[in-house]
């Protein structure tokens, strides 16, 4: 009897250990706000909650991007990405498993209310969070590599004026030579895709983006449409093309891709499909943010007419893994804007332009810690 109780007793006290280290081993809870009962829906037997709902009620920003179908939640202690259908996520960089996936439903967002109690912790309450002691160090956020990627080249001619028939891929290189010798007077290492009349295809300049370990990707264009009336400076990053001379342009720029049958690449292989379109994602809103500075700066030095910020799927912006531009730098098919695009001087003042624009984004996107500190 005495043996007996003796036994019990030591499985007694292994069991509150075993649990002790198991509870301990788990993220703390989160405790969900008691307002957030009522929004609580049920998809496949599990329950869910209206995400945009969810980041009102904690203050959280969100943004919904429908051309991948990728939410993106914010803090500045944190950012969290999630896509629709999948149990991927990525909290600040690292890839997490959901208990379920995450459901579109009528346009609305829906994400499981394990993932509110397990995941929105550590960046609504940073002291929540369990991290390693190598985290507790504030994250650098500098910009020392960018591409640059001088359009064409080799057999792959590009655009051609009509009055004095100037060629783009010369002028494209001429300018991103120019603008490497910019960014390199400001300390930037700067990785040139080619640097000579060589044909590289657009995998690979992808590829040499992706490979150099670069902060943001720049390519280098000049323009041309059939309405000989289009002129100015635009600056693209991904999206889909909004207009038709966008889409003229995506079809132009992408053509090089029937030079090299072995052009194709769906996405990254070291990344699977999802990770690659919520890396997309975090991407495009610096793109975006980047485009802005350049054409700002086109603006003010008032170069030639400012046609603003477009979006369009061009190649290599889609399958470079940073933060990625393609510069338009005037339309040679215009006879004025071609006879300027064939002075030296005039390229030297739009490539200096241009690097002013990165520059002034670097400068911000330090001081501002990836533009989550204000």
């Amino acid at each position: 009897m005495i043996k007996r109780s003796y036994y019990t007793l030591i499985i007694s006290i292994a069991a509150v250990v075993f649990l002790a280290s198991g509870c301990a081993a788990h993220a703390p809870y989160f405790k969900l706000d008691s307002s957030l009962a009522g929004d609580i829906r049920n998809f496949g037997g599990a329950q869910y909650l209206p995400l945009a709902r969810l980041c009102d009620v904690y203050g959280l920003d969100y943004k919904w991007d429908s051309f991948i179908r990728t939410a993106t939640i914010e803090k500045k202690s944190g950012r969290i990405v999630l896509r629709a259908d999948s149990d991927t996520m990525l909290l600040n960089g690292e890839k997490k498993k959901l208990d379920r996936p995450v459901v579109l439903q009528g346009g609305e967002v829906f994400v499981p209310v394990s993932f509110a109690r397990n995941n929105l912790g550590p960046i609504i309450r940073t002291a929540l969070s369990v991290r390693p002691p190598e985290e507790s160090t504030p994250k650098k956020f500098t910009i020392k590599t960018i591409v640059i990627d001088a359009g064409h080249g080799g057999k792959d001619v590009g655009a051609v004026g009509r009055r004095i028939h100037i060629r783009e891929k010369e002028k494209a290189l001429y300018l991103a030579r120019k603008l490497k010798g910019v960014l390199e007077d400001a300390g930037i290492r700067v990785i040139m895709t080619r640097d000579n009349d060589t044909f590289v295809s657009l995998r690979k300049r992808a590829e040499i983006a992706n490979s150099s370990g670069a902060d943001l990707f720049v390519s280098v264009h000049l323009n041309a449409s059939r309405s000989r009336m289009m002129r100015g400076f635009e600056c693209y990053y991904l999206s889909n093309a909004t207009d038709d001379n966008a889409r003229a342009l995506e079809a132009f720029e992408n053509a090089s891709l029937r030079l090299n049958d072995t052009a194709s690449l769906e996405h990254s292989k070291p990344l699977d499909k999802t990770l690659w379109d919520m890396t997309l994602t975090e991407n495009r809103l610096e793109s975006a943010q980047l485009a802005d500075y350049i054409c700002e700066s086109i603006d003010k030095d008032i170069l030639m007419a400012d046609r603003g910020i477009r979006s369009a799927r061009f190649y290599v912006l889609k399958y470079t893994r940073m933060p990625s531009v393609l510069v338009e730098a005037g339309y040679i098919s215009n006879k004025y804007e071609e006879l300027k695009l064939k002075d030296a001087v005039f390229l030297d003042r739009i490539a200096n332009t241009v690097g002013e624009g990165i520059l002034r984004y670097k400068r911000e996107y330090e001081r501002t810690e990836g533009f989550t500190r204000k």
